[in-house]
């Protein structure tokens, strides 16, 4: 009945500004752990208010569109250059989650190896998963004990093939449902006597995530192609 929004800081003045404000019901239920929901779907998409906040993409909301057939060498991931960031997602509010499910580039037979892990205020991180070590293709299943996440970061370490870390598909927690039908065999394919997707290093130093990578089916491309 009664929400009550108190400002306790403002770096700039001494004055709390809200813009908006809403409040929903719902009538489906829920499991709580430690006062925060168990979701059974997956809560990385951008219905319910995730996002990319690092990685990068020809299409801002790649990894998290659900799409899961429609990619190929030049667009539908996101990726980071290996040993420089990382594809960090941010969930709507922090959930208890267990499971995450991935979806690496595989219009080509290279693999790759990373490790993933989860934080509430992206200053601790607990790690979830070591694939470090480990040649990993196509989908990936990642169980872990359940625990509070709103920000789960993905890096690759690895890559037969380039410098590069290409992730196609991100969802936590992981659907049953929908697993190994969306596989390869709908994957868009390229020149296979090509170097397969890479990334322009200098699109990962430009502000504002302006800067795309190079196409995956050149081997070089300009350094400073722009967003159209």
């Amino acid at each position: 009945r009664y929400i009550r929004i108190v400002g306790t800081h403002n770096t700039v003045n001494k004055i709390f500004h809200i813009v908006a404000f809403e409040c929903m019901f719902t009538n489906k239920t829920f499991t709580l752990e430690k006062g925060l929901i168990v979701p059974m779907e997956n809560v990385a998409t951008i219905a319910d208010c995730a996002s990319v906040i690092e990685g990068v993409s020809r299409s801002r909301n790649a990894l998290l569109n659900g799409d899961t057939k429609n990619y190929d060498w030049d667009s539908g991931y996101t990726c980071h250059q290996l040993g420089s960031g990382a594809i960090v997602v941010q969930l709507a509010q922090p959930y208890m989650i267990g499971s995450i499910r991935l979806l690496l580039w595989d219009c080509d037979d290279r693999s790759y190896s990373y490790y993933i892990e989860v934080s509430t205020n992206q200053q601790q991180w607990t790690m979830v998963a070591d694939r470090t070590k480990v040649s990993c293709k196509s989908w990936q299943s990642v169980t872990f004990e359940r625990q509070p996440a709103s920000f789960i970061r993905i890096v690759g370490t690895h890559n037969t093939a380039n410098e590069v870390f290409h992730c196609v598909h991100f969802e936590c927690p992981e659907q049953q449902s929908s697993q190994k039908e969306d596989n390869s065999e709908e994957s868009g394919t390229g020149d296979p006597g090509l170097a397969g997707p890479q990334l322009d290093p200098h699109a990962l130093q430009a502000p504002g995530g302006s800067s795309l990578p190079s196409s995956p089916g050149s081997v070089s491309r300009s350094p400073n192609r722009q967003h159209q």
